[in-house]
Parts: structure tokens; C-alpha cells; sequence
């Protein structure tokens, strides 16, 4: 599938996924003050509504925000400058498994959603090398929540997310990718449909109009809505969850 379309389908939200400010936050403020200072990478930012709360949180610091669709990045680049943040707030296409940086670059990396592009614990191994000694590391990432998952959704994640964990899972493949969990919490049902899902819903027709004759990109808009039947449905059997964890050459 086309890498393109599928990020085309998605501008124009105000997320690309699961996530609120009040969570961004929140996870921003498991990391110690210490690190108020210093150098953020946001990978795999998408339009930057979190960016944009990582740059208020930490005010002396640069966020640098790196995606591979740039029109996202365009939209970040007007977000910032009308929330007076275009001066510490720096864009950057690039995909996430091929980043232009020198070793332990970043104070703190970011990806809130993204890393199960390329895979959990692939993006874990891969990006701690950007890390600085002692640095966080903070994603979001969707884990199952009980043990006995519907059949419906069951086979739904089997293609959707392939090989999707459950909360002691991930934390497992936090600790054999080096890193220490120092905190971790579930997104609430709100973080989906507040600036996610509900601007999706009302986007859906003028997609299928706009793309009638794409049978790609119905494709992907069907999938859209059959996740979030799938989420109506099962809400409580999966969801996002935020994990804050600390390399393992942590000085702390």
C-alpha cells in the first residue's frame, strides 16, 4: 500500500491517532526536571499536536519534529507559528528507521504512535542509539488488556497489528531493548475520540467522495471504519497506552 495515500487520507486532522494533551502532558511529567533542558526529538510527529505540548512543557528546550509526509510537517510549521513556538520548533522529513543523526543526539526522544511502523521492539533497539546517557525515551502504543480477547477482535488486530502485546508484554520488550521503565498509564476512551476518531467520522464521506474511483484508498477508508467498530465494540479488551523508560546507561 501507498506509504503517500495513506498519510494523505489523514491530513487535515487534528491527530493521527490516539492521544490528548492532557496525556502528553501527563507523560511529560514522569521525567525528572533535570531534563527541562535539553534536546527533544518527536518522531514521527504527523501534523504535531503533541509537539506542540512538548514544546510548552519544556520552554528552554528545542523540539525537533520529524516525519516522512511533509505536508504534515507543513501543517506543524503553521501550527507553531501561530502558537509563537515557530522559533523552537524545528521540522525535519526523514523516515524514523533512517535518521540523520550522530549517536546519543537527544536528551529526550518522542513517538507518540509510531512505533509499530516499524515494530516495538525494532524501533526501541533502533532508536536508543540517538539516545544521550541516561535519556528517556516516551511512546504511546496500542497493548491488549486482559488476556482473553474477544474472536472478533482478535482477528481484527491479527491483521490490522500483528503481533500486538499486552501491557507485561510491552514491558518486556522495554527491558530486553535495554531500557528501564520508570512510568506507565493507560490513555483514556477520550484520547480516542476527542481529536481522532470523531474529526475522522466527519471527514469519511468527503473522502469517499473525493476518492470514489480510487479502490486503494476505499480500501483504507473502509479499514478506518471497521477500526472503529471494531473500538464501539471492545473499547475495554485493548487501548493505548503511554510508556516512559530510561536507558540503560542511565547515570540517575
Amino acid at each position: 500500500m501507498d506509504i503517500t495515500l495513506i498519510c494523505t487520507l489523514f491530513e487535515e486532522l487534528p491527530r493521527q491517532g490516539p492521544g490528548s494533551d492532557e496525556s502528553t502532558v501527563r507523560a511529560c511529567s514522569c521525567i525528572p526536571s533535570s531534563f527541562r533542558v535539553g534536546k527533544i526529538i518527536d518522531i514521527g510527529c504527523g501534523s504535531g499536536m503533541q509537539t506542540l505540548a512538548l514544546a510548552q512543557f519544556f520552554p528552554d528546550s528545542c523540539v525537533l519534529a520529524s516525519d516522512i509526509h511533509q505536508p504534515f510537517l507543513d501543517e506543524l510549521k503553521k501550527r507553531a507559528k501561530n502558537a509563537g513556538l515557530e522559533e523552537r520548533i524545528v521540522t525535519l522529513q526523514a523516515s524514523m528507521d533512517d535518521l540523520p543523526f550522530e549517536e546519543k543526539s537527544f536528551d529526550i526522544i518522542w513517538a507518540e504512535g509510531s512505533a509499530f511502523v516499524m515494530g516495538l521492539s525494532s524501533a526501541l533497539k533502533y532508536w536508543e542509539k540517538f539516545l544521550k546517557t541516561g535519556g528517556f525515551l516516551v511512546f504511546s502504543d496500542c497493548t491488549w488488556l486482559t488476556d482473553s480477547p474477544s474472536e472478533e477482535c482478535r482477528d481484527f488486530f491479527d491483521t490490522a497489528c500483528p503481533g500486538m502485546s499486552s501491557e507485561p508484554g510491552t514491558e518486556e520488550i522495554v527491558r530486553s531493548a535495554g531500557f528501564t521503565l520508570i512510568n506507565s498509564f493507560r490513555l483514556p476512551d477520550a484520547a480516542w475520540w476527542d481529536h481522532y476518531y470523531s474529526p475522522l467520522l466527519e471527514r469519511i464521506p468527503l473522502l469517499k467522495e473525493k476518492y470514489a474511483t480510487n479502490q486503494d484508498a476505499l480500501e483504507i477508508i473502509h479499514g478506518l471504519e471497521r477500526e472503529m467498530e471494531i473500538h464501539r465494540k471492545y473499547s475495554k479488551e485493548y487501548g493505548y497506552c503511554f510508556f516512559i523508560v530510561q536507558n540503560k546507561n542511565s547515570e540517575q
